[in-house]
């Protein structure tokens, strides 16, 4: 796990199950994370005796631990993959510790996305927010504003503005698009075209000028322009 001259960032998967544990660090090392992965507590102290990770993405109990207890031990941030349902255990995971709960099953791209969030959270001071001239993009509270009025999206609207937005003024393609606002193997560029309407729509409505500040670049997808939007 040692980290390259781009600075990665270091996530450690603790994961009992050889199918998930691998289908997770696949999904992270796609957004560059330098991700290794194990199957108990005592293989991730042993990896760790000399570095500490950025972010632990761990399943919730083992024999004689639990992610939060490692997570205590390895000294940062843990996401806690826990098979109970209901409120009470997300809550209680919480409230003890926890920095963010997934709940099985889950989408890999939610999960992905929680990692980014925790992430740029520990390495700029607890970001929040994404800010591009008048409009405003809250990542945990999942919100976005508007010259500080509300403007109500869905959650896959959201996530495409933010995969728009992060950064904003490169061209997406719709395949990256498709990679970074659905769960996998779901959609298609179609899909992805209609859902960039109803959120240029949406946009526009709230005032962010025509197309919403999202341009059609020919041939190769999507783009947050800059340029367009108002002072």
């Amino acid at each position: 796990m040692q980290a390259t001259s781009q600075n990665p960032a270091k996530v450690l998967v603790v994961e009992p199950h050889p199918t998930l544990r691998t289908v997770l660090v696949q999904r992270l090392r796609q957004d560059g994370h330098l991700t290794a992965a194990v199957a108990s507590p005592r293989e991730a102290t042993d990896l760790c005796r000399d570095q500490t990770p950025d972010l632990l993405v761990s399943a919730e109990l083992f024999e004689q631990s639990s992610a939060l207890r490692l997570g205590q031990q390895l000294g940062c941030p843990v996401i806690v993959l826990t098979a109970r349902t209901g409120v009470e255990p997300t809550v209680g995971l919480l409230d003890e510790g926890a920095d963010d709960v997934l709940r099985k099953p889950f989408g890999l791209e939610e999960l992905a996305a929680r990692c980014r969030t925790l992430l740029k959270r520990g390495r700029t001071g607890l970001q929040e927010r994404v800010t591009v001239g008048p409009l405003e993009v809250h990542l945990l509270l999942r919100q976005v504003t508007l010259s500080e009025k509300p403007v109500e999206l869905s959650p896959r609207e959201f996530a495409l503005l933010c995969a728009l937005l992060m950064p904003p003024g490169i061209v997406r393609s719709r395949q990256e698009l498709l990679r970074l606002a659905w769960p996998p193997f779901s959609g298609g560029p179609r899909s992805v075209d209609t859902q960039v309407l109803t959120l240029r729509r949406k946009l526009e409505q709230a005032g962010l000028g025509d197309g919403g500040g999202i341009t059609t670049v020919r041939q190769h997808g999507y783009r947050f322009s800059l340029d367009s939007l108002p002072s």
